[in-house]
Parts: structure tokens; sequence; C-alpha cells
């Protein structure tokens, strides 16, 4: 009697022990703003996979593209307040709110971006706290440079912008352009079509390949054939949707949270972009412009006060915007 007594306590705390071991099934709702047919759709179902296998299947993935959750501005706020439990965020969307990482936004910055997003991932992780201190920081990616597309006139020279209407890409572009006397006019991706073939806009900034998802490359036939810019985007993850994991479940989202797996999921993005200036350059009636070396020295020169601006807003974290500047360019040439 005893030892079956034994036996039944055993058998009831291997139970209590094998329950609390076993982790709850979750469902982490992914909001993604760029349309489905975007590149990096497929690179984050592989995430999703791989994310689903670490935790034997514990965690599950859902994808939610073209804004299905919310606006391309709102992404950040929506993961912070558990709308979505992690979001592609735009910091460049909210001027002014993340000075450090949008360091990368500065004009000319950063004019071939490689194996980049790796290198920013490291790099920011060090500052993230500063800036996105209410969410859980999991990838950081940079899409490949963004050019200057026209409809009209070909542009050569910063005052060749002055009375033109530009789609710029995020504040630190809408600053710059307006600095050379264009205005500026904010529209979503699946806008600008109808806004070019009406008029509104004379242009707007866009890596290569991404102009054909707009659908507006027939009218925008004349660009400015150098990177102009660079735009981070922040994978960034609820706090709560986070702490509630098991700490198996943490410890597979931690290692789905890296630099590497950051430079993983924007390699398609950017080979899908560089496709796109073969595409322009073969493509009847468009123009590629290279501008001279005393004409990209004009554009640069019209870049130093986004830069001067940027730093101004990293002063009230109580940081030197050259000094992490410099920081980030020596991670990125490694």
């Amino acid at each position: 009697m005893r030892l079956k007594l034994f036996s039944l306590a055993l058998a009831a705390t291997a139970s209590l022990v094998t329950g609390s071991a076993l982790a709850q099934d979750k469902t982490l709702k992914l909001s993604f703003y760029p349309p489905a047919v975007h590149p990096m759709v497929g690179a984050l179902e592989a995430w999703g996979k791989s994310l689903t296998e670490a935790t034997g299947g514990s965690v599950k993935v859902e994808i939610y593209t073209s804004e299905q959750l919310g606006k391309a501005v709102d992404q950040y706020d929506m993961a912070r307040d558990g709308i979505s439990d992690m979001s592609m965020a735009p910091p460049g969307l909210t001027p002014g709110r993340f000075p450090i990482i949008t360091l990368t936004e500065i004009p000319f910055t950063f004019e071939e971006v490689g194996k980049g997003s790796g290198s920013l991932h490291r790099w920011y992780q060090k500052y993230a706290d500063k800036e996105m201190g209410d969410v859980k920081l999991c990838m950081v990616i940079l899409h490949d440079p963004g050019i200057l597309h026209m409809a009209g006139k070909q542009p050569k020279v910063p005052a060749d912008m002055a009375g033109t209407k530009i789609r710029p890409a995020n504040g630190t572009m809408a600053n710059y352009l307006s600095g050379m006397g264009a205005s500026t006019v904010q529209a979503a991706m699946g806008e600008i079509r109808e806004l070019v073939e009406r008029g509104v806009v004379d242009g707007i900034t866009f890596p290569w390949n991404s102009v054909f998802l707009t659908k507006a490359e027939s009218k925008l036939t004349y660009h400015l054939d150098v990177g102009m810019y660079t735009a981070p985007n922040a994978f960034v993850m609820n706090q709560s949707f986070y702490d509630g994991l098991s700490d198996d479940q943490k410890k597979a989202v931690d290692g789905h949270c890296t630099p590497e797996w950051s430079a993983k999921l924007a390699t398609p993005w950017a080979e899908f972009e560089r496709a796109g200036r073969e595409k322009f350059a073969n493509l009847e009636g468009h123009t590629l412009y290279r501008p001279t070396d005393e004409e990209l020295a004009l554009w640069k020169k019209a870049a130093e006060p986004q830069a001067a601006r940027i730093f101004e807003g990293m002063k009230r974290l109580g940081l030197d915007g050259q000094t992490l500047l410099d920081e980030l360019k020596a991670e990125m040439a490694k």
C-alpha cells in the first residue's frame, strides 16, 4: 500500500513538472506594411517557419501585409500597444522621434549598403533602449539606396528641384528636398500611381525596382542615377508578448532576433532593388543621368543641414551625433 501511494505521488509530481515545462502555444501576429508582393515576404515566411521549428511548434507566425492592421506611420505604436505582436516600423515616418537610428537617413551617407543591415543591427542594439525602450528590438534592416525618379524633366543639380512637387520617402528626405525649393506630398505607396498620373506629384524618391510596384514607372521616365539615401526599418516586438513566453520560447525568439537574421531578411530586398536599375536602363523612353563630380558635390552639400538637424535631435538624449555616425560608418565598413 505504501509503495502504491509513493508511486502515485511520484506520478503526480512528474505530471506537475512536465506540465510546468510545457510551453503555451502562441500565435505571433506580425504586421508588415508593404504589399504582399514585396520581395521580403518570402524571407519573413522563412523566418517564421524557422521560429516555429525552434519552438517545437509552440509559436506560430501570422504575417499581415498591406497595412491590414494599421498604417505604416503607426507600426511602432501598434507593436508597443499590442495591436500587433511584432511590426516592421519605419522610424523615418515620425521625424525627430528616433534620432539615433535615423542617422542612416542622412543623404549620401551610405551610397552602397551591401550587407549593412547586420552591421546596423550590431551597432544599434547598443543604443536602442534610449529611444525604443518600450518594445523588444528584434531586427533592423536598411533598404538599398533610393533614387530620385521624375516625370517631365531631368534634374541635374539641386536648383532644378525648385517648384517641383515630390513624394519623399521619409521626413529627412522631405526636409532635404524642401531645402531645394521643392514642395512635398505625403502619400501611401498605393496612392503614388494616381498622384503621378494626375500631376499632383512630379517625382518620388524610391529604390529602383520598387517603382514598378507603384505601377507609375511609365510616367517616371527621368532618373538621377546615384544612390541618394537609404532608410531603416525596425522589427519591434510587443514587450508583454515576449514576457509571456516560456524560457525556451524566449531563447528561440532571441535566436531569431540577431544581426544575422537582419542580414538574411534584408538581402532579398536589396537584390530585388538592384535588378531594377537594369530594367529601367533597358526600358524605352527612360533616361538615367549620372551627375558629374561637380554636380554630385552640390547634391551632397545640400544634405549638410539634414545631418545638423538630426545631430541636434540627439542632444536631448545626451549623445554626440558625429561620434555615433563615425561609429556606425566604421561598423558598416567591416
